[in-house]
């Protein structure tokens, strides 16, 4: 960092000598600059612009490597204005327009006096002729320089004499051709009518009778004579017209997700070895299709074993004559598992092969399997990844000579291979098939000895299979990386930092002189890093990829009736709330106004006792050029106290409340000039048009939703601390995101504790549902409707999709309750699993560090073995985690007493352990000791 910080130094060094050298010069030469050549000022000009703005990214890329750095920005900023003054008048006196050189070619002006007429020099924004040269270029090969300057060439060509042909005919052809370069849907002169948005939102059946109405070409959507040049595909039914006049079906109908299997196969699976790069060797799974003419392997085999696949375009067909591309291939060798045998296979590379197989598990207890075979898979029985497929060239060569197949039956069935102790194999012809004594057929299993080992497959018995799905889950999985970075993060030690980075000033800076609280409501502007004049030009292009994203999420929507349902009402109660209001798309000057998209999708937490389906906004979608609005956006301080010292504070006291601020973020408004960045699209049926809602308050997935919040909060602390002293302290220290726990000794306080506040939250538009206290007495004024009607609090608020081993409060009880999480899969083991169960654990007292460090040992010996995320641990480890899951299942829950009896009159003593004297691991833990007639130990944290 230090050599970083060190040549940044040097670098911004080396400009600010340029500028001022420049300054010098023009600073000594003003009077003699009308002397110099044009062309010489406006190289000058684009230097200085140049140098300037490597200066700037320098200064920010100093400040985020030095916070300290002393560097006056303002002193070269006043030299650089200068001289872009200077320079931009002599230029203009010399008869050019004094523009930046950055934007375009300077240009003469229409006014100077010259002998040359004036030129103007179009900046080249022809989307038309890129969008020709996609379709025009085979897609087989990649694209080379030299056919792309032959492209080019042949189009200028053919646009030179289009051109000159409409200046030689009649007026009726350049009349043609000025219409055809508007919208003929909204008679914008911006676009074409493939770009209209007004356009996109209208649903399939309305475009198609406008295109019919219009006799417009159903290819490029425009008007021509003859047949059309373009050979467009439709990228939903391959058809040939455009994507935006199909009609067919875009919603599947849902599909059942249960039922009976009355016919099941088992397809032969094989465990063989493969080498990575560096000789490292991984074991995957192969299936071995004697129907394949190819062999595939997915692209993850091919990345986790760090190979590079050559390019290879092939089309392979499958079922119902459907193609599919692939790009690269691959010669992999494949060990057997059981002897020396390894084999060249020549394999495509493709993103997945098939789903998991077998589709369900598959009881092998009901199954006799001859003890004298080794199976090439040895758990063929349970579901996993298919890795590698082995086309019919490579299985052919693998089987073993054997005119007949050892032929398995189900146990149940009177045969001599179910009823034989020994485990002696029953050769029968492979043709040959059992019946059960209801009469249906008893299916058979066929074993083949391979170079891999024994193969298993055929028809499968029903009583041996359970379908595959009974129920559909709908979940969030948290990616790994965050979920152990919030594991670690509840472990870490609270830490103050004195010094605020020039960012979260900037965004407090911005909420102070832009907050306003006006009718019982804050409105509040969106704490952007640019002016927002200046963001439409950065920001880009987002309306076509929100508007595929919720095409995606309609299709899900729709085969899940309930979670439509679901959503539906969200989205009503949103709109009825004037939280959100319809907004007609065609009214934004994309020139002008900066427009942003939201993508949104749904979030189930099963074990929210109100809120199971949230609504969540994607503000970190990039655009086209590759930004989103979320890096666009300022990241404020955190405002409020850390969730260990409110529980703390919780804990002294004998009187509590609880309580929940309804809608917090969407209560406050943001202002409108802010609220453009925020549209989401919908509707209600596929049949109707897409419509777009601009959402008018503070919506929770930008970047900066939880500071606006939880700092309107704040303020209204501040401003009403004189009249409501006991609310705005209960604001400031015991107030967690919109959760609200206080306590006292004194029944009375609470009383007036509660009334206080809420009164100051009904101040700021903020109200209180979820009521619970461990004294009726404190709810009795507390409408029935705005109370808790279950008696634990979840304190995990980022827990979206898992029972995580947690720290609850049963408020009935007065009691910290922590408990077990739900069980482990033991016939999936794996780093990334195990890693991913342990960064659920939620203790933020460190009430259950002695359960938590065996599992931070087991997460010491993972990573000290350097396996990969996706490879099974070694035996021991796994044993020694299937251990601590069976003990951490059979864990009653533990449960603590709240509350610490302490007054004035007792004497108290705070009592720490600590112990690093093992090799693995080092804690410590903290008791307070309180003396009054008899003496009472209260563990506090560890």
């Amino acid at each position: 960092m230090e050599d970083e910080l060190s040549r940044k130094n040097v670098a911004r060094g080396y400009a600010k000598r340029t500028i001022t050298r420049l300054y010098q010069y023009l600073e000594a030469e003003e009077a003699n600059l009308l002397k110099n050549h044009v062309e010489e000022l406006m190289v000058r000009r684009d230097r200085l612009e140049k140098t300037f703005n490597e200066y700037e990214d320098l200064c920010k890329d100093i400040l985020h490597l030095n916070p300290k750095d002393e560097e006056c920005v303002d002193v070269v900023e006043e030299k650089f204005y200068k001289m872009v003054t200077m320079l931009n008048k002599a230029i203009a006196q010399r008869g050019f327009a004094p523009a930046s050189s950055t934007n375009s070619v300077a240009q003469p002006s229409v006014a100077a006096k010259t002998h040359l007429p004036p030129v103007d020099i179009q900046q080249f924004n022809d989307s038309f002729t890129t969008r020709a040269y996609q379709m025009d270029r085979s897609s087989d090969n990649k694209p080379s320089l030299e056919e792309f300057l032959q492209y080019l060439e042949k189009r200028a060509l053919a646009l030179e004499n289009a051109e000159q042909g409409h200046t030689a005919g009649n007026s009726r052809v350049a009349a043609l051709a000025t219409q055809g370069s508007s919208c003929s849907y909204c008679k914008s002169k911006e676009h074409k009518l493939f770009k209209c948005k007004k356009f996109y939102l209208l649903t399939a059946q309305e475009r198609i009778l406008f295109i019919e109405k219009n006799k417009l070409c159903i290819t490029c959507l425009g008007t021509h004579k003859g047949k059309c040049r373009f050979h467009f595909r439709c990228s939903d039914c391959k058809g040939c017209h455009n994507s935006l006049v199909c009609n067919s079906p875009a919603l599947a109908p849902p599909v059942t997700m249960t039922g009976n299997i009355d016919n099941n196969v088992l397809l032969p699976t094989a465990r063989v070895k493969v080498f990575s790069k560096n000789g490292r060797e991984y074991r995957i799974k192969a299936l071995l299709d004697s129907g394949s003419q190819v062999s595939l392997v997915t692209s993850k085999v091919i990345k986790i074993l760090g190979l590079t696949p050559t390019p290879n375009n092939t089309n392979i067909i499958g079922i119902s004559n459907t193609k599919n591309n692939t790009k690269y291939c691959i010669p992999l060798e494949v060990h057997s598992m059981h002897i020396p045998f390894k084999k060249i296979i020549n394999c495509h590379v493709v993103e997945n092969i098939t789903c998991k197989l077998p589709q369900s598990n598959i009881d092998i207890s009901k199954i006799h399997i001859p003890n004298n075979i080794t199976l090439a898979d040895e758990q063929f029985n349970v579901p996993s990844e298919i890795h590698i497929l082995i086309g019919a060239d490579v299985f052919f060569q693998t089987l073993l000579p054997s005119n007949q197949s050892v032929v398995v039956v189900p146990m149940n069935l009177s045969s001599p291979a179910a009823s034989d102790p020994h485990g002696s194999q029953q050769v029968l012809p492979t043709a040959s098939c059992h019946t059960t004594s209801q009469g249906s057929p008893g299916f058979e299993l066929h074993i083949f000895p391979t170079l891999f080992g024994h193969i298993i497959g055929g028809g499968l018995p029903v009583d041996l299979s359970k379908p595959s799905c009974h129920k559909v889950a709908l979940k969030c999985e948290l990616d790994i990386q965050k979920t152990i970075s919030q594991f670690w993060s509840y472990e870490k030690v609270p830490e103050l930092f004195h010094e605020k980075t020039s960012e979260q000033e900037l965004c407090e800076q911005i909420f102070q002189s832009s907050v306003k609280l006006e009718n019982n409501h804050f409105q509040v502007a969106l704490p952007l890093k640019l002016p927002l004049e200046d963001i439409n030009g950065i920001l880009g292009e987002s309306f076509h990829l929100a508007l595929k994203r919720f095409l995606n999420l309609e299709k899900k929507l729709h085969s899940n009736p309930n979670l439509f349902m679901q959503y539906q009402r969200f989205i009503h109660e949103y709109l009825s709330l004037n939280h959100g209001h319809y907004m007609d798309i065609e009214l934004y000057d994309i020139n002008k106004q900066a427009t942003y998209y939201l993508p949104h999708h749904a979030v189930i937490n099963e074990n929210s006792s109100t809120t199971r389906l949230r609504c969540v906004f994607d503000a970190s979608m990039k655009t086209d050029k590759k930004v989103s609005l979320n890096s666009l956006q300022l990241n404020g301080p955190v405002v409020q106290k850390d969730l260990f010292d409110i529980l703390m504070l919780f804990r002294f006291g004998k009187y509590t409340f609880t309580t929940d601020i309804k809608h917090m973020f969407r209560n406050i408004k943001i202002d409108p000039k802010f609220t453009s960045l925020q549209n989401i699209l919908w509707r209600d049926n596929p049949s109707e048009s897409i419509k777009c809602i601009r959402l008018d308050t503070v919506t929770y997935g930008l970047k900066s939703s939880s500071y606006l919040a939880t700092r309107c909060l704040k303020e209204l602390a501040i401003r009403y601390e004189n009249l409501y002293p006991l609310a705005s302290n209960i604001i400031n220290n015991h107030t967690y995101v919109d959760d609200i726990l206080y306590t006292d000794h004194d029944f009375n306080s609470v009383i007036t504790a509660r009334n206080q506040l809420r009164e100051i939250l009904s101040l700021g538009g903020f109200h209180t549902h979820k009521w619970a206290s461990n004294n009726k007495s404190i709810l009795s004024d507390i409408p029935q409707t705005e109370q808790q009607h279950f008696c634990s609090l979840d304190l995990q608020k980022e827990n979206f999709d898992m029972k995580a081993l947690g720290l609850r409060i049963n408020v009935i009880d007065d009691n910290f309750i922590i408990s077990s999480p739900e069980p482990f899969n033991p016939k999936e083991i794996t780093k990334r699993r195990i890693l991913s169960y342990i960064g659920r654990f939620y203790d933020p007292m460190g009430f259950a560090s002695p359960i938590i460090v065996t599992a931070k040992v087991i997460m010491q010996k993972l990573w000290l073995q350097n396996i990969d995320w996706n490879s099974t641990p070694p035996l021991n480890i796994q044993e020694e985690w299937l251990q601590f899951t069976a003990d951490l299942l059979a864990m009653e829950p533990i449960k603590l007493s709240r509350n610490i009896d302490i007054s004035e009159n007792y004497t108290a003593e705070l009592v720490g352990f600590a112990d690093a004297s093992s090799s693995t691991a080092y804690g410590c833990c903290v008791y307070l000791r309180v003396n009054k007639l008899e003496i009472r130990r209260q563990l506090l944290n560890s």
